[in-house]
């Protein structure tokens, strides 16, 4: 017997000193890193801690709720070794309540409750009370012989009724309204007790509660060592709910062809975890798309059957998804004087600090200045980069459809600089002029991109009704029209202009039409649309005239013209 006990004793010192080892120590940790993704963000993680001998778990805590718990990654630097790293959440025990003051109140409550309850029993006797002389007074009104039904036996029997009467309804009357007065003061001493108790009740129930128990995210790193040491762990993992969208403002100068571009990322994030004074880098890597390389299946061919075949299509698109962004501008004019800031130097930017660096399969702007972006969702505008571009610009004039001419930035040498499709704000000067949209997808050596509208470029348009007309020749109608455009440079520069106008065009073969006077305009025989090439010199005018024929049977109309 005296074995088995031993055995068991050994047993249970055994399975002490594991979980002894197997010790629980919550690190003090800060976010280091932020690689902001398109979809995602990975975080790096840092802190430094004593590590016990033997086995223990050093224990992350404040991670995010949206961790992708494949994508943990731990590493460290110290006399230790790492065993493993896993995610949990656990519940904290639940917070207890102080209720020294609740009970306090709730004993008020309950006083002054015994008290008002006793109180409810006199109010209650002196009710019955009342209620007892309103019923002796409804028996003496309601005697036979104050309706006049008796016959009293004499006179003086009559007058001693009476006097009886007269002072006996006195009596219940003074009686009466004694008992009224003391009735009043009662309910109005039951009216202040119900009172403060349903404050009493109140104030408890106002009481502040502990928030609901909220699970704890943690990073548990398995680690062994031989002696008491110290050590330090990184640990880095991918979160969800937060990203980048590209943001571009492009700006014109006064005088030249450059334009300056600079490249923003729109940064939000709604982690759970505030981002404060991180390195961050941006990257235009997307891990929620699959790495996998596609393969094609075989590709089978038969003779037709006699049942119908159903021809199956697939199509992927692709569309860009743009995050609307409210841009909040709170701008706050300091009242010092500010001629003594006139000589200090300019205010860097953060494309100052940014280092683009080429990855094998993506682009990444490493910004050595430190961040701060807390989990509420808003959008953080991160400024990675900055070019001056060269850029022809052209004008483009459609005086049919608007008397302005659209300004269109031509750049050049733009391959390589890795842009997205994405909004861009454009200025002229340190003046905004509006938005467009950059779409880098497009295959071609020049990038066009909408500046907006030019309004130093005076045009009109008219309908000439001397050279316009109908002629019947032969068997058929020719209706004659001319237009005239009178253009003007209103600017002190010179400008390059294409002007676009238009013939009607027919898929009826019996219908003729003819451009007769292009002014050295070029048509496009398809679409019937007329373009010329032009430059107009400063405070210059220009005008094009053009005329078109349009030929049909006499017998017919023609409608739309």
């Amino acid at each position: 017997m005296k074995y088995f006990a031993c055995i068991i004793a050994l047993i249970i010192l055994s399975v002490s000193l594991s979980v002894a080892d197997e010790t629980e120590k919550v690190i003090k940790s800060k976010i280091s890193d932020v690689t902001v993704f398109t979809q995602g963000a990975q975080i790096t993680r840092t802190g430094s801690t004593t590590i016990p001998k033997g086995s223990s778990y050093i224990i992350f805590e404040g991670v995010s709720p949206y961790i992708n718990q494949q994508s943990i990654k731990v590493s460290g630097k110290g006399s230790f070794s790492i065993l493993d790293v896993q995610y949990r959440y656990v519940y904290p025990e639940p917070i207890q309540q102080d209720t020294k003051e609740l009970d306090k109140i709730q004993a008020q409550i309950s006083k002054i409750q015994d008290s008002l309850n006793q109180h409810n029993l006199y109010l209650t006797n002196v009710r019955t009370k009342k209620q007892a002389i309103e019923t002796e007074r409804n028996l003496l009104l309601n005697h036979p012989l104050m309706q006049g039904k008796a016959k009293p036996d004499s006179l003086d029997l009559l007058k001693g009724t009476m006097n009886f009467i007269e002072v006996k309804l006195a009596s219940l009357a003074d009686r009466y309204l004694a008992i009224s007065l003391e009735e009043a003061k009662m309910v109005k001493i039951q009216n202040a007790m119900n009172k403060r108790i349903y404050a009493l009740r109140l104030a408890s129930s106002n009481r502040p509660t502990p928030p609901p128990n909220q699970p704890k995210h943690q990073v548990l790193v398995s680690v062994t060592s031989q002696n008491n040491t110290s050590g330090k762990l990184e640990i880095t993992y991918k979160v969800n709910q937060a990203g980048w969208s590209p943001w571009y403002d492009i700006t014109a100068k006064d005088a030249g062809d450059d334009i300056e571009l600079i490249y923003k990322a729109a940064v939000y994030q709604n982690t759970g975890e505030d981002w404060s004074n991180v390195h961050l880098k941006i990257s235009n890597a997307n891990p929620n798309q699959s790495n996998t390389k596609p393969n094609l299946p075989v590709w089978y061919i038969d003779y037709i059957k006699y049942t119908k075949a159903l021809k199956a299509t697939s199509a992927n698109r692709g569309y860009f998804k743009e995050r609307k962004v409210e841009m909040n501008e709170d701008a706050e004019v300091a009242e010092s004087a500010d001629y003594a800031l006139d000589n200090a130097p300019t205010a860097g930017m953060a494309y100052d600090f940014s280092q683009k660096m080429q990855n094998f399969s993506s682009i990444e702007f490493d910004i050595s200045l430190p961040y701060n972006i807390k989990s509420n969702s808003k959008t953080h505008f991160v400024t990675v980069q900055k070019h001056n571009l060269k850029a022809e610009f052209q004008h483009y004039l459609v005086p049919k459809l608007d008397k302005d001419a659209f300004v269109v930035a031509r750049i050049t040498e733009w391959e390589n600089l890795d842009l997205l499709v994405g909004n861009a704000n454009i200025y002229f000067g340190n003046t905004f002029i509006g938005r467009t949209v950059i779409d880098p997808s497009i295959v071609s050596d020049t990038l066009e991109v909408s500046m907006g509208r030019y309004r130093s470029l005076a045009v009109n348009r008219t309908k000439l009704k001397a050279e316009t007309k109908k002629q019947i020749v032969g068997s058929n109608k020719v209706y004659t029209a001319t237009y005239e455009i009178e253009l003007r440079n209103n600017s002190a520069n010179p400008i390059s202009l294409t002007l676009e106008d238009q013939v009607p065009k027919t898929t009826n073969t019996a219908i003729e039409i003819e451009l007769v006077k292009p002014d050295g305009g070029k048509l496009n025989e398809r679409t019937g649309l007329i373009t010329w090439d032009l430059k107009l010199d400063p405070y210059k005018k220009r005008t094009i005239i053009f005329t078109y024929t349009v030929k049909y049977p006499k017998e017919e109309e023609i409608t739309g013209l």
